[in-house]
């Protein structure tokens, strides 16, 4: 029995469209931390560098709290080597642009779902090629993704399973409009 190649199409685009939201997923995760680390070095560099006159000489004053001076200057002098070591500024740039290319991506993916709904006749042919371009899109954006430091099981985890409960969303069922 032959089957449909419309079906592989369907599944296909199914299956990219997982990929796609599963790795736009990471990209978000390592976004927010990469920014967090971001902002704490600025905060930390701003109140070291900022303060360090007035601050100095309250910390000096007090003989219970002399040390601490000296350890936060060099926590906020070492945040910032590793900062710019890590490259956090580009990091911040990178995830955000990837985040927003797959974000597109996945409504691409969506709309080409939606077409193949509204036509189970759609034209084989077609389709084919407009997934063909979309895993192109795929797979150029999952090109420029290099390792990341900040990648951990859990951002895989925790992606994983956001993926798999918005897949869990009930659905209308064939002909809810016509039950109205």
């Amino acid at each position: 029995m032959a089957s449909d190649p419309r079906d592989a199409i369907w599944n296909e685009t199914h299956q990219l469209l997982y990929h796609a939201n599963y790795t736009e997923e990471i990209e978000k995760a390592l976004l927010a931390r990469w920014v967090w680390l971001d902002s704490a070095t600025k905060i930390t560099v701003a109140i070291s560098s900022a303060g360090a006159a007035l601050a100095g000489l309250v910390f000096w004053r007090s003989a219970d709290y002399t040390f601490l001076w000296p350890v936060f200057t060099s926590a906020s002098a070492l945040l910032a080597i590793i900062s710019k070591q890590l490259n956090v500024v580009d990091k911040v740039k990178q995830h955000a642009a990837a985040a927003s290319e797959l974000a597109a991506l996945g409504v691409d993916i969506g709309t080409l779902l939606v077409r193949m709904k509204i036509n189970a006749q759609f034209p084989v042919a077609d389709f084919e090629k407009r997934l063909l371009a979309l895993r192109e899109r795929y797979r150029v954006e999952i090109k420029k993704s290099d390792y990341d430091v900040l990648l951990t099981a859990r951002i895989r985890q925790r992606a994983q399973a956001s993926v798999d409960r918005a897949r869990m969303v009930p659905k209308l069922p064939e002909n809810s409009h016509e039950q109205r």
